[in-house]
Parts: C-alpha cells; sequence; structure tokens
C-alpha cells in the first residue's frame, strides 16, 4: 500500500506540473473549462506533494503495517477528495444544476 501512495502521488504531481491530459479531459461546458482545469491543477499539487511526503515517512517509519502516518495519510486522502467534490459544487453549481443553458444554440 505504501508503494501504491508513493504512486498516486508521483501521478497527481505529474498531472500538475503538466496541467494536461487525461485527467483533464470531461465534457463540462466550455465556459467552466479553464476555471475548472486551475482547480483540478490546484487540487493535484495541493494533494501530490503532502501525500508524497506522508508515503515517504510512513516508507521509513519502523512499524510500516500501521504507523501514525498511515493513519494521517489516509485521512488527508480522505479529505481532500471530499474538500475538492465540496468545492467543485460550490464552485460550479450552476452548470451542473442546468447544463443545457450553456450549450450553443442552433
Amino acid at each position: 500500500m505504501i508503494i501504491f501512495d508513493i504512486f498516486i502521488a508521483v501521478y497527481l504531481l505529474y498531472y500538475a506540473i503538466k496541467g494536461s491530459g487525461k485527467a483533464y479531459e470531461n465534457d463540462y461546458p466550455e465556459e467552466m473549462q479553464a476555471e475548472h482545469r486551475k482547480l483540478l491543477r490546484t487540487f493535484c499539487w495541493i494533494t501530490g506533494v503532502p501525500l508524497l511526503v506522508l508515503s515517504v515517512l510512513e516508507y521509513t517509519s519502523a512499524d510500516k503495517a500501521m504507523s501514525i502516518w498511515s493513519i494521517i495519510s489516509i485521512v488527508y486522502i480522505l479529505a481532500c477528495v471530499v474538500a475538492y467534490f465540496i468545492i467543485f459544487r460550490v464552485k460550479f453549481k450552476e452548470y451542473l444544476r442546468d447544463p443545457r443553458k450553456n450549450l450553443p444554440k442552433r
């Protein structure tokens, strides 16, 4: 599990640095694409760096099975994901309620 956490942290940092790719592809309206990319990139930075540090600390700890670092990293990941979804819902609520209103007219 420790190696998996390190892999996830490196993956998040890769997409935070790159700023494009599969993680950024979606079918949201064009008006919210730039803002969503910025929010997702910020989320990748905020989650990736501390997760990498926590994972390395967990890897180097004496009792790897259930160290304090593993508990902190689990709580941190869950808190980041929940916070992202809450921020996403609040920030883009007008697009999520009625996605058709922002579609181009034919």
